[in-house]
């Protein structure tokens, strides 16, 4: 496709003889330093396209307007803007769609397709790219329709159909090998090899991925060859080939640190430290897994930097910002004026006001610490209400139960297996409502048991994956209140999600900075307008009293559509 748009580049002046020159030679140049970037540095390529974008759309012309805006979605979905990259290609399609003989019309609808792959949306991609091997077909290009067919079977192993799926690339494999099209041939093993690896049959999946290193233009590259050394070790770790997978992981972090790229060096790192583990080596797995979370912590904030950067420049920011700050600036000079000429009338002023807010404030600091004070001791009392029912029901309550289950299989032996199985299941129902009332294995087992706890309970008991990633050596210095506030402010967290964010995944992080605790609360559900929290909820008003009380600070980031992230940060004494 790359060489189908320096044709079009050739013939478009030929087209439009009476357009000036300069604009179609600013599109040129503009087109070079977005292909040089798109890879490295797609968020500075993104101001690139913004100007190739207008001048193609001042020219009107529908072969510029498709280079223009195919570069711009391929430059999003880089950076993992997906619902932006698709809103091009959306409107760039009805431009195209009606051309039934046009070839771009396939490479739309197989750009739409990967990006619905990209977002795990196999239903959709498996739609687009059926679209796409009927557009190539009308428009006479079915050599194209080789590249569709393994993303056709990589979408149907997705969706379930795997025999069908695995079948489709495997016989579009051998048309590539038997017209030695090694392009075609080697998109066809990495996708043959995925797919087994998908289905759980790693030995083909092996074999396939070790094919891909007979060929020379794979071994060119320093990030082709970390790719596959990479994805030979994971096979091979799955298969708890441990020694075999060893100088994979070797070549893999070699040629990642050859590039510099900490995108392939966090997982290398994961990988190794999980071969460490498993042959016992327990000291240098510790130290690649600490290296695993410091690389991958600093290729999430990049990736954060790099996105924010793009959706400055996409809804061009900097040229709000600048008028901003003109207006800012103007205002400033305005209000420097007016210093000069009521300078003694402002001094005076701030000094009444100074004073009568000292006065206020003395005398409302009493009350405010009545407040605080009963705010805690009603939550403390909560709590140790909590426990003493908890402790009731189980010593109490359950003990009971237990002697009645006892004396029902006694008396009744066998012969009523409904009626034992009724006193069982009330005996759980109390020893679960003893649990969530007061969680036990905060005093026996620590803070981070206990969420791991509660995570294996709400994954079991839903359909949201819930996983928990908490960096703490040593708890001792975390006092009991500290514990279990934290616990019930993750606890408050999981149930708002649970009962109004629709997400499928909630993820739970955490580490201990000098003396401060951060926890973080992510969920990928539908997000809300903090707006409308104005009035405030009891279970956010909970958390955020149980945050004031620890004397943390708690930040929400929401919107809708956006998910839910929830940061809480905590000074530990």
């Amino acid at each position: 496709m790359k060489y189908f748009y320096y044709l079009l580049l050739i013939f478009i002046p030929i087209q439009a003889a009476a357009t000036p020159l300069d604009p179609i030679t600013r599109f040129s140049e503009l087109d070079s330093m977005i292909i040089i970037l798109g890879n490295n540095k797609p968020a500075e390529a993104i101001s690139y396209s913004n100007e190739q974008l207008q001048i193609a759309q001042k020219l009107a012309n529908d072969s510029l307007i498709y280079i223009a805006t195919d570069r711009r979605a391929r430059l999003l979905d880089e950076l993992g803007l997906y619902d932006e990259s698709l809103k091009m290609l959306y409107v760039l399609l009805p431009k195209f769609e009606a051309r039934t003989h046009d070839p771009r019309t396939g490479e739309i609808y197989y750009n739409i397709g990967n990006t619905y792959f990209q977002m795990r949306d196999h239903n959709s991609a498996l739609d687009y790219y059926q679209k796409s091997k009927q557009a190539y077909i009308l428009a006479g290009k079915p050599k194209d329709t080789t590249k569709v067919n393994f993303e056709i079977g990589l979408e149907l192993v997705g969706t379930g159909k795997s025999a069908e799926g695995i079948q489709l690339i495997r016989h579009n494999l051998e048309v590539s090998q038997a017209n030695h099209d090694d392009e075609a041939t080697i998109l066809g093993l990495d996708d043959l090899s995925n797919c087994y690896m998908e289905i759980g049959d790693y030995e083909n999946s092996l074999k396939y991925q070790k094919e891909l290193l007979n060929y020379p233009s794979v071994t060119k590259t320093n990030n082709i060859q970390a790719g596959i050394n990479q994805h030979l070790a994971e096979i091979l770790i799955e298969m708890k080939r441990y020694k075999d997978a060893q100088p994979y992981v070797t070549n893999a972090i070699h040629y990642a640190s050859e590039m510099g790229s900490n995108d392939w060096l966090f997982d290398c790192y994961k990988n190794q430290a999980a071969i460490d583990e498993a042959l016992g080596n327990y000291k240098s797995a510790l130290e690649n897994h600490k290296k695993y979370l410091a690389l991958k912590d600093s290729v999430y904030k990049s990736d954060y930097d790099t996105k924010m950067s793009a959706m400055a420049s996409l809804y061009e920011l900097d040229h709000k910002q600048n008028a901003i700050r003109n207006l800012e600036k103007d205002k400033h000079l305005a209000s420097v004026q007016i210093q000069r000429l009521y300078l003694i009338l402002i001094a005076l002023a701030l000094l009444v006001i100074l004073t009568v807010l000292w006065f206020y404030l003395r005398k409302n600091k009493a009350a405010q610490a009545l407040r605080e004070q009963f705010s805690a001791q009603l939550i403390q009392a909560q709590e140790e209400e909590r426990q003493r029912i908890a402790k009731g029901l189980h010593d109490s309550v359950g003990q009971n139960i237990l002697f009645i289950k006892n004396q029902v299989r006694h008396l009744f032996a066998d012969s009523k297996p409904g009626l034992t199985q009724s006193v069982d299941d009330a005996l759980e129902e109390v020893r679960n409502i003893s649990k969530d009332l007061y969680p036990n294995q905060l005093e026996q087992y620590g803070l981070i048991s206990s969420i791991n706890d509660l995570c294996e309970k709400v994954r079991e008991s839903t359909n949201i994956f819930v996983s928990s990633d908490i960096e703490m050596q040593n708890e001792s210095h975390l006092s009991s209140d500290t514990r279990i506030n934290c616990y019930r402010i993750i606890q408050e967290c999981i149930n708002n999600t649970i009962k109004h964010a629709a997400a499928t995944a909630i993820r739970i992080t955490g580490s201990l900075m000098g003396n401060q605790l951060q926890l973080i609360i992510q969920d990928n559900g539908c997000g809300f307008e903090k707006a409308n929290l104005r009035g405030g909820s009891f279970g956010m008003l909970n958390m955020e009293e149980r945050v004031r009380i620890l004397r943390g600070k708690f930040e929400l980031d929401t919107a809708p559509g956006k998910g839910t992230r929830s940061v809480f940060t905590i000074p530990v004494y």
